[in-house]
């Protein structure tokens, strides 16, 4: 027993950040099931879907796809030419990546402002990496070709997870920004 009380001791830290991140990515993900559960009772559809879906629409638009078409409902959102669509669901929305970071930042540096801009910051950059990616599966789909289920099953997974690594490196660069030592 007293060797587990000082291993706790000696590990105060360590154990401080899986105890906020585990309750962090919880509480999170658990308020975004709610969400959905409302969302999903009210009959629409959850809002960052609908804003990604967006964003790749206008973005594989500028890709070059030109006759792309995009139309919303309860199971997602369709996107891209009449017979080479992407559906776009919930799960692909970039979200429950979002969380993971999210708790990675309050485990790393708790609750305080800082932390909760670096939330804000990784959202956006996380949302962003995913129009990339999805706007880029519109346009290889429209395009055609063996690239597109390459990309589909290998470069676009390692792209958005990629986006919360490259949070991950900037974070203390990010920190000495905001002031914090």
């Amino acid at each position: 027993m007293n060797a587990l009380l000082q291993w706790a001791a000696n590990n105060r830290p360590f154990l401080f950040f899986i105890g906020r991140f585990i309750i962090t990515f919880f509480g999170l993900s658990a308020i975004y099931a709610v969400y959905l559960m409302y969302v999903e009772k009210e009959g629409d559809l959850d809002m960052v879907t609908y804003w990604v879906s967006r964003g790749s629409h206008e973005l594989a638009r500028a890709m070059g796809v030109a006759d792309c078409e995009w139309s919303c409902f309860l199971d997602g959102c369709y996107v891209g030419r009449p017979g080479r669509m992407v559906n776009i669901l919930e799960g692909c929305n970039g979200l429950k990546l979002a969380i993971v970071y999210a708790a990675y930042v309050i485990g790393i540096g708790g609750w305080n402002w800082r932390s909760l801009l670096q939330m804000a910051v990784g959202l956006i950059v996380v949302q962003f990496f995913n129009v990339i990616r999805i706007g880029s599966l519109i346009a290889l789909r429209d395009h055609g070709g063996d690239g597109y289920f390459f990309f589909l099953k290998y470069v676009f997974g390692v792209w958005i997870y990629g986006s919360v690594i490259v949070l991950w490196l900037l974070k203390p660069r990010i920190d000495r920004w905001l002031g914090k030592k």
